[in-house]
């Protein structure tokens, strides 16, 4: 048993998708052959937040333009699950965040063990169950299969998900707090990330990449307007003799290495690293 919705497109070749999803994975595959795009949202779960995320799921088609909107599952992070306590008649739901001390009617937390009712329900980041404790969980991990035909585009706004797409695509928008993007060929790319890396094979026109806490790898650049920047991680770009222009790449705490660019404009700039 499972919980899905799927849409396929009415308009015929390629896509504009805008799509945003909390957690969980996307998985987008553009293939040359389809003519239709074809988005599903599912996961294993079959009741609880995840299921109702994706059963609340909204698509919006306009004309090659495809919005889908599938509700914060509420399941605590990229794990895709909460942890929920029942005591007597009360119910205590646990999804992510760190609480070291502080007290409250009934419940008291002290370098993130937890009491409720008097009885020990998480020691060590475990929860634990004592006499008297129910303990369960909403499981469940929200999935986003994608199919797209030739020259299709992706927008993808996220805070924990991580995206895998397969072939090339005319445009990539990566938005994430916690997040990692793997791409294959994209013309444009635009991917910025708190936490997470940004993998590209080839990028063919312009680069623009950010990350926080993360590594920033560029397979092969082949574009007329680069830029790198990340505070902790490495950042490599591979450029090839079709690249031009101007290609900067900066770092605090990393290393860059550029390759192959000796006939462009390049700027390097690492407070904490090394360049080569």
């Amino acid at each position: 048993m499972s919980s899905e919705k799927t849409h396929v497109m009415t308009t015929a070749g390629a896509v504009e998708l805008d799509l945003s999803v909390s957690n969980g994975a996307v998985n987008v595959t553009v293939d040359p052959n389809a003519v239709h795009g074809r988005v599903r949202v599912h996961t294993s779960a079959t009741e609880g937040p995840v299921a109702d995320a994706v059963n609340d799921t909204k698509f919006t088609e306009h004309g090659g333009q495809l919005t889908v909107s599938v509700p914060d599952d509420l399941a605590g992070g990229s794990s895709g699950g909460s942890t929920t306590v029942q005591i007597g008649g009360s119910t205590f739901s646990f999804g992510g965040g760190v609480v070291n001390t502080g007290t409250m009617t009934g419940v008291t937390i002290s370098d993130g063990d937890i009491w409720i009712g008097g009885q020990h329900i998480v020691a060590g980041g475990q929860v634990i169950a004592q006499q008297g404790a129910s303990v369960g969980g909403a499981t469940g991990t929200i999935t986003v299969d994608v199919i797209l035909p030739a020259a299709s585009s992706l927008i993808l706004s996220t805070k924990n998900a991580q995206a895998t797409v397969r072939g090339d695509l005319e445009s990539i928008r990566f938005d994430a707090r916690n997040g990692s993007l793997q791409a294959g060929g994209v013309k444009v790319l635009e991917a910025e990330t708190h936490n997470g890396s940004v993998l590209v094979d080839t990028v063919h026109e312009e680069l623009e990449a950010t990350t926080h806490n993360g590594s920033i790898t560029i397979g092969a650049y082949n574009g007329r307007r680069g830029s790198a920047r990340t505070h902790n991680g490495d950042v490599t770009i591979s450029a090839t003799p079709a690249s031009t222009g101007k290609l900067a790449a900066r770092t605090h705490n990393g290393n860059i290495r550029v390759r192959g660019a000796g006939h462009l404009d390049v700027k390097t700039a690492t407070h904490n690293g090394r360049v080569w």
